[in-house]
């Protein structure tokens, strides 16, 4: 079996290469493995992705050598090295030169080998020193470089938040994201589950609180003792940011009500509206993917929301186009996703400052295609796991704009109090550096005729 080492190296390729992501390529790789290699794989993979550009302008300093003409592979081992020497303790400096330099050998030659023991070598004699490269002045570039991210993307973050917030978000999306569950009521309860804990032998190195925010979560750290316990797969729990988790309270559904889920993915936010409402709504969740209506299906069967649920391949196709059928309808628009840049970090090197402009122009017309599926006096919540204004604020007010039927609604009355300082003019937005959850943006919006 492939060492982990070799395994976070295939991936990183992968993702770079055939812009591929790393969450679904490690589901499949950690259970080959035992946990301490799981773990390593994990850190491995996702540490270099989010310390990309730091680790780029460190190695390209030290070999002075442009990374334009490296190979792939070379690069790659050279930042997962360097990530080890720089970030991880409890690996010997000598087993990760020894073994990049091996694998070196192995899939580019003796010449590749000797690079790659160069570099790594002169990384290590300088230890956390070689950290003192990276560029301190107070500029967007320099914050960019030794935060990791994308100049524009600092830039775009400095004109709208200032300097310091921007590098407070900036370090928030180079920490592991917390692990949060949504409990599911049909099941079980959080103190039940907490008490479950306190009994069990895996949790004697795990926290289990409630979380404040959201009225079913529970924040778990470290995560992968969930899967030794197996309370995902009885449908006891899903994991789920405390934000996420309150846009489905926002929706707050009821008994009776015949509720939309516009965009509805993979159906994480659809089977919370169903366990909140004890699976007493008639719900249709539309997307145009066809394999994530499968998953939303699998999803329901396990945490016992399969009916009254159904799905249809698209949201604008006969019988719902231009009909007021729906109490309420939720659009959890595709968006830019730097809300998520933490637990996605592939995400930021991918994305460009056209892309926002795209995805607002869509969530504009997508707002606009199933405004007219709500009653009147029903709800229409909107949706993004965006921090970008365009695809937030922007949208809303360009929508009210064009619907004078519809009015906003304040978000903070279907909250717990501690989420309520969340809300900005009726409209719930959170930062991952700040309150510790992902970025997202929602609006609730009402149909007065």
């Amino acid at each position: 079996m492939r060492s982990a080492r070799r395994t976070a190296l295939d991936i990183l390729l992968k993702v770079e290469k055939q812009n591929a992501y790393a969450a679904p390529l490690l589901a499949r790789a950690v259970p080959k493995f035992d946990p301490r290699d799981r773990r390593l794989l994990v850190e491995l993979v996702y540490g270099v992705l989010r310390w990309r550009r730091a680790l780029d302008h460190i190695i390209e300093k030290i070999s002075r050598f442009p990374l334009s003409r490296m190979d792939a592979t070379v690069l790659n081992l050279l930042r997962l090295g360097a990530y080890q020497v720089l970030f991880l303790s409890r690996i010997p400096t000598h087993a990760v030169v020894y073994g990049a330099v091996e694998t070196a050998k192995t899939l580019r030659g003796k010449r590749a080998g000797g690079f790659v023991n160069a570099v790594l070598r002169r990384i290590a004699e300088r230890g956390h020193d070689a950290l003192d490269i990276l560029p301190k002045s107070d500029t967007a570039e320099s914050l960019a470089v030794r935060t990791s991210h994308p100049t524009w993307l600092v830039k775009r973050w400095i004109a709208q938040f200032g300097f310091e917030e921007t590098a407070a978000l900036c370090s928030a999306n180079n920490q592991p994201p917390p692990a949060t569950l949504r409990v599911n009521p049909l099941k079980t309860t959080r103190d039940e589950l907490l008490e479950a804990s306190r009994r069990a032998p895996f949790f004697e190195d795990a926290v289990l609180e409630p979380s404040p925010i959201a009225r079913h979560g529970l924040n778990v750290i470290p995560l992968s003792v969930i899967f030794v316990t197996g309370w995902i797969d009885r449908g006891w729990v899903s994991i789920q940011d405390e934000a996420s988790q309150l846009i489905g309270e926002i929706v707050s559904p009821l008994r009776g009500e015949r509720i939309l889920d516009a965009c509805a993915g993979i159906g994480m936010k659809a089977t919370q509206l169903l366990e909140i409402s004890a699976n007493g709504i008639r719900l249709l969740c539309a997307d145009n993917v066809p394999w994530k209506l499968k998953e939303i299906a699998k999803a329901a069967k396990r945490l016992g929301t399969s009916l009254p649920l159904r799905v249809a391949a698209a949201m604008d196709t006969p019988p719902l186009a231009n009909r007021p059928i729906f109490d309420k309808v939720l659009l959890d628009a595709p968006c830019s996703n730097t809300g998520v840049i933490r637990r996605h970090p592939e995400r930021k090197w991918r994305l460009t400052e056209g892309d926002i402009e795209t995805m607002a122009r869509t969530q504009k017309r997508l707002l606009a295609s199933v405004a007219p599926l709500v009653k009147r006096d029903g709800v229409l919540v909107y949706s993004t796991c965006s921090l970008e204004r365009e695809e937030g604020e922007a949208v809303i007010e360009n929508f009210l704009k064009n619907n004078s039927d519809f009015a906003r609604d304040d978000c903070g009355r279907f909250l717990a109090e501690a989420a309520k300082s969340y809300v900005r003019d009726g409209m719930f937005r959170a930062f991952p550096h700040h309150g510790g959850m992902d970025g997202f943006f929602c609006a609730r919006l009402i149909r007065r005729h």
